[in-house]
This record gives C-alpha cells, structure tokens and sequence, in this order.
C-alpha cells in the first residue's frame, strides 16, 4: 500500500478534524507502547494530548507531514525548521508514528523517505536531526534510511521515576 502523503506548512492549515484525526492516532500510538511521548501519563486520553497535539501544530517553523490511507490518518511526523541563521542548515524530525491499524504496511517507510526528500530538495537542508527513546529497539528502524547515531543524552528520558532511558541522538546527512 502506498499512503497519500500531504504537507502542511501553516497551522490553519490543520483544521478541526484533522486535528481531531491526529489527536486520536496519537492516542492510540502512545497507549499502544509507542515511543511519541506522555510516558508517565499512560493511558492518555484525548484531553491530555490535544493541548500537546495543538502546540506541535501551531509551533514556529513546524511543518506537518501526513499519512492517509483508506480515508483514514495512517502516520504523521513534524519537521521543525531553524529561524536562526547559524542553524538554518539543519531541521528537527518529531513525533513519527504509524497508526496501530496501519504498522507494517510500508507508511513508516513512505514518511521516513519523503520527509528527507523534502529536507534536501525543497528545503536545501544539510542534515537532519532526531532523538529517540532508548531501549525501544528504534535506531535499526532508523538506521535503514541512512540515519547515524550521533549521540546521547544518559538517562535523560525518564518513562516512570524509576525508568531512565538515554536519550539517543541521530542524524541524517542529505548532501
């Protein structure tokens, strides 16, 4: 299956019921073991991550990529670019989930290859940036679209008072 993949590069661009889409996969991905944050909060419902989902979304520089595939949000993630000219080079990659129903069937894969399509062809970024909860299996996932463990941060995830995971950093060179 291949999804239909849309940016969006303005918060009013992200309506109500996108929105609601998004907030809803988010959900589920987090409550389902995902690696996307609110990890002292499980579950997570609606009220806890739409404030979260909104501020993603309305972020400066904060470009939304995402997934559809049967009518439905099947993934999404956040490009955030850098307004400061000594890092204008370079962009965060936030918030990659595949929604439950839809993991396995390529659109991890189709957000992963456009999102570093768009950094370098559209955007003329260098490289591409990410940090990863350790201990979740996620660098292979990764490494497979050329991404590069660069870094960590010990301990510096905690997913309950006594779970600290380090905080690993990658990176993706375009050029």
């Amino acid at each position: 299956m291949t999804p239909s993949l849309t940016w969006l590069t303005a918060p009013d661009e992200v309506g109500a019921d996108l929105r609601a889409e998004l907030t809803t996969c988010w959900r589920d991905v987090v409550n389902a073991g995902g690696a996307v944050g609110f990890a002292q909060q499980l579950p997570v419902t609606d009220a806890v991550v739409r404030p979260v989902l909104d501020a993603t979304v309305e972020a400066p520089g904060a470009r939304l990529l995402v997934a559809r595939a049967d009518g439905a949000v099947a993934g999404w993630l956040v490009l955030s670019t850098n307004a400061e000219p000594v890092f204008a080079h370079w962009a965060w990659v936030k918030r990659v989930q595949t929604s439950v129903t839809h993991r396995g069937s390529g659109v991890a894969r189709a957000l992963m290859t456009e999102v570093a399509r768009a950094a370098r062809d559209d955007l003329g970024l260098d490289w591409l940036r990410i940090e990863v909860r350790g201990g979740a299996g996620l660098e292979p996932f990764y490494e497979q679209f050329g991404w590069q463990v660069v870094g960590a941060w010990p301990s510096g995830v905690a997913v309950t008072p006594d779970d600290r995971r380090d905080e690993v950093l990658m990176a993706l060179p375009l050029r």
